[in-house]
């Protein structure tokens, strides 16, 4: 693993450590110590359970958009590009690294580059449409709570809401306009190109002249094939659209519900309206590109917000096994994921120098 993926985890883990520690402190008590014995472990496995059904509604999804597009990808394949890039996310601010390796490893199992866009970008529009309708159903049934949400998250959720308007509004534009797309995403590449030829450090890495060129024209192809995908999903998908869909609003009643299992483990109600609406608030807030993992942010935010369904001296112990669950879980997993995907380059290289060498020998 690269030293700077390592900083980012020491980082997160760092930040998100130091806001645990803190939160406990403030609000472990001699109650809080009593009821350590009262945790119900039962509750616990429960809430781990309904993470892990969660993990295999995104595997489902992923399938069902790749099967959308003509593609069969065996599922050791889909997990290993789900966990790779729930460990990006959860190292990377806004969790916008999940994006890319996800793109990456569906490339490396046969998609076209394009086509991967396509089921990344129509996942994350299907997760936005769902998490948006479920916060905001909760939150017209729920006024009681209209004036302390306003105080206390309005900021971070209109700043959420704006981004993510204004990149839907900037994707429908170029999906509308793929001529635009080339020359947006060609001026791109060519400041980068520039970039390769001004810096030694970069020269490693960055293609020639000649090969400048055929990145250009394989770029411009696969914007070809990223336009076609969505319009597809958009007209004719419907069916896998459909599937897709269901999947997503399963895998997010799942993830909401994790929290209200902690809270039947720590014997208190399961408060499901408020404890949905605060964790689509909360997942607003992670999303806002600031901290690696949001660390610090997510801890602090959900004791503001839990603060008003669970009693002080619970807080800090709800928190954790929250964050234990929902974050923590991903870097792991993400590890172990890392080392089959190294184990399959490695066996990949020695099977082509392998049948290079058996080449020679004929």
């Amino acid at each position: 693993m690269r030293t700077k993926n390592l900083h980012w985890i020491a980082l997160s883990i760092l930040l998100s450590g130091a806001a645990l520690i803190g939160l406990l402190a403030l609000t472990f008590t001699p109650e809080t110590r009593a009821y350590l014995g009262q945790v119900s472990i039962a509750a616990i496995l429960l809430a781990l359970g309904l993470q892990a059904a969660a993990y295999l509604c995104r595997l489902a999804r992923l399938r069902i958009l790749c099967q959308g597009l003509g593609y069969t990808i065996p599922l050791p394949a889909l997990a290993l590009a789900l966990f790779l890039s729930l460990f990006a996310g959860s190292i990377t601010p806004g969790q916008v690294g999940g994006e890319p390796v996800r793109i990456h490893r569906l490339s490396l199992s046969g998609l076209a580059v394009g086509d991967a866009t396509t089921v990344v970008i129509v996942e994350r529009v299907l997760d936005l449409v769902v998490f948006f309708s479920l916060t905001f159903t909760v939150l017209l049934s729920l006024r009681s709570l209209w004036g302390y949400l306003a105080a206390t998250v309005l900021y971070p959720v209109a700043a959420f809401l704006i981004l993510t308007l204004t990149l839907i509004l900037l994707l429908v534009i170029l999906i509308r306009h793929p001529a635009l797309m080339k020359r947006v995403v060609g001026s791109i590449s060519t400041l980068i190109l520039n970039r390769c030829n001004q810096s030694q450090r970069w020269s490693g890495i960055c293609p020639g002249a000649e090969d400048a060129e055929s990145l250009r024209t394989k770029i411009d192809h696969e914007i070809e094939i990223f336009a076609a995908g969505f319009s597809w999903f958009a007209r004719g998908g419907r069916r896998a659209l459909g599937g897709a869909l269901l999947t997503t609003i399963l895998e997010w009643v799942l993830t909401f519900s994790v929290a209200s299992a902690l809270l039947i483990a720590l014997e208190l109600p399961p408060s499901i309206p408020e404890s949905f609406l605060f964790q689509g608030i909360l997942q607003m807030i992670a999303n806002i590109p600031l901290i690696p993992g949001a660390a610090g942010i997510s801890e602090i935010s959900a004791a503001t917000l839990y603060r008003q369904i669970v009693p002080a001296y619970l807080l800090g112990l709800f928190v954790i096994l929250w964050r234990l669950i929902l974050y923590y879980l991903n870097i792991p997993l993400g590890l172990v994921a890392s080392v089959f995907a190294a184990r399959g380059r490695t066996g990949k290289i020695e099977d082509d120098e392998s049948g290079a060498q058996h080449t020679e020998n004929l």
